[in-house]
């Protein structure tokens, strides 16, 4: 028998390998398309879908924009599509037949929620294959679809409507000042009607509350609040109750706050995103106290004020609530809706003035109307019932016919609560006044800033409806300035200014005598150093609220 050379050998194992080589081939070179056509498929997919998602953001946004619903709807549609197309152009990864339009853009009512609308985009392309072509594929349809929300909003413009805000290079008018006098109170006014602009009339509701001394409910929230209150945007603009806005008094912020947030809590749209639009220039300087605290009058033992019954109270008067003089009428805190607390009935109610820390010390009792029926402030005095008081000719700084303030002004608000930004120490559950000044102004001012910080702490940590607080504070007025972290608390605002260079204030956990909450809506601050930059820190706020309600 012949044996196997070495040479037939390697002849055989070459052949072997040919075949195998050759087999290897109609397998490995279909692997190797499918891998090239999967990843280019793969990367279509994902960048379709960034474009959908992306677009049916950029849709929800524009839902602000126009003066009805169904021109909203349009508007927000065309964005889409827009946006769509600048992120996916045709033949994009070499696809084709690509179909995304105002049809494939839906915006509806969310059946759960009716303060929700929700917008769903669709787009659909076709990827070309490569290689598997060969194996008659020719290419690949794909599908995409994106999904965004938006909120609709329900606001309170609160704006601070103070003698200050009449300054002008360093001058201030005599008040009332307001709209196209050059003023800060006229940069404000153009500013809350560009972040009225900002809204969707129709759908957001925004109302106005404006405030000195006293506090001016100019409109309840609305979805016409364009026409009522006046805007300015792309579309156009318009005039109202903004464009009436006079300026003129003192600082009563913790009444404003807590009547804003009464009208959003009888609104009562939970399912809204409810917030509180603050804009000051100074320090709360006004508190309006109910001089009975349901057992006890205030009126010092050496007043000559006279209760209702002619009686003073070193001669057995003022001793209970029927007794008591009513100086101020009552206020409906119910009226339109179920408010957050009791209506105020009549009574020894006085708004209670404490100077400023740049003006000379001294305190004062006013006696004024909750609110006007138009934007004027006419400072009007009830102390017709005021017999005996030292203030009975209006008002004054005389404060020796009280004894002590309350705890708690009369919407509930603490003048010393627990985590208070000033420290104030009661006494039988009071503010004693001594009638020094120099002892009495430091309680009273102290008074006057946690009362409006423990206003905005309330409206964000309601149960029933928590509301949102974004504050503007506007620097470069006549008078002291706002305090940035009495704003940073009341806005529950952990950052420091993101938006000056150099920044005016630092982080809230950097600050002595500044806390915030992570469990409570986080909102806004931003402090404008002067009026002609007012504009544009409003527009940053509805920025931010609008980001916040997709």
């Amino acid at each position: 028998m012949r044996g196997i050379s070495s040479e037939e050998i390697g002849r055989s194992e070459r052949g072997t390998s040919l075949v195998l080589g050759t087999a290897a081939l109609v397998f490995i070179i279909p692997l190797i398309g499918l891998f090239i056509d999967v990843g280019i498929l793969y990367a279509s997919k994902a960048r379709l879908q960034a474009a959908v998602d992306g677009a049916a953001l950029a849709a929800a946004r524009a839902l602000t924009l126009g003066q009805t619903t169904a021109a909203q709807a349009s508007t927000a549609q065309q964005n889409a599509v827009n946006w769509f197309y600048a992120n996916f152009p045709p033949g994009n990864w070499g696809t084709y037949n690509t179909v995304m339009d105002t049809t494939t853009v839906t915006v509806a009512d969310d059946a759960n929620n009716p303060n929700l609308r929700d917008v769903t985009v669709t787009a659909t392309t076709r990827v070309p294959t490569w290689l598997m072509k060969f194996f008659n594929v020719q290419y690949t349809n794909l599908t995409a679809t994106g999904q965004a929300s938006r909120r609709d909003v329900v606001a309170m413009l609160v704006l601070d409507r103070s003698g200050s805000m009449c300054s002008i290079n360093g001058a201030t008018p005599s008040p009332p000042c307001g709209s196209g006098d050059g003023t800060p109170c006229d940069a404000m006014i153009s500013a809350a009607k560009i972040f009225t602009g900002s809204f969707a009339a129709g759908r957001d509701r925004i109302g106005l509350m404006t405030f000195s001394d006293g506090t001016y409910l100019e409109s309840t929230p609305s979805t016409s609040f364009q026409t009522t209150l006046g805007y300015t945007n792309g579309a156009g603009s318009g005039s109202g109750l903004l464009d009436n806005v006079e300026c003129n008094g003192g600082t009563g912020t913790a009444q404003a706050v807590s009547l804003a947030y009464n009208e959003l809590y009888k609104l009562g749209l939970p399912g809204a995103l409810n917030f509180i639009m603050l804009e000051t220039d100074g320090l709360p300087n006004t508190v309006t106290y109910n001089f009975w605290d349901g057992s006890h009058a205030a009126i010092a033992s050496g007043s000559s004020c006279q209760d209702q019954n002619g009686k003073t109270k070193s001669g057995g008067g003022w001793t209970t609530a029927a007794s008591m003089r009513q100086w101020v009428t009552g206020y409906s805190m119910n009226t339109g809706g179920t408010g957050y607390m009791s209506n105020i009935p009549s009574g020894s109610i006085g708004a209670f003035y404490t100077s400023d820390p740049s003006q000379s010390a001294f305190n004062r009792v006013m006696f004024h109307p909750w609110q006007s029926g138009d934007s004027s402030d006419t400072n009007s005095i009830r102390t017709s019932n005021a017999n005996g008081c030292t203030f009975s000719s209006g008002y004054s700084n005389d404060t020796s016919d009280l004894s002590w303030l309350p705890s708690s002004d009369i919407y509930g608000n603490q003048v010393s609560p627990t985590s208070a930004y000033k420290s104030l120490t009661l006494s039988s559950g009071h503010v004693p006044l001594t009638h020094t000044i120099s002892t009495d102004w430091s309680k009273t001012h102290a008074a006057a800033l946690n009362a409006t910080d423990n206003a905005a702490y309330r409206a964000r940590t309601n149960a029933t409806l928590a509301a949102y607080v974004f504050a503007i504070g506007l620097g470069g007025n006549n008078g002291d300035p706002p305090d940035p972290i009495l704003l940073q608390r009341m806005a529950n605002d952990p950052n420091g200014d993101l938006y000056n260079s150099p920044p005016a204030y630092d982080s809230c956990a950097s600050e002595s005598g500044c806390v915030t909450y992570s469990s409570q809506p986080q909102g806004t601050f931003i402090y404008s150093p002067t009026a002609s930059v007012l504009g544009q820190a409003f527009l940053k706020i509805s920025s931010q609220v609008l980001r916040l309600s997709h």
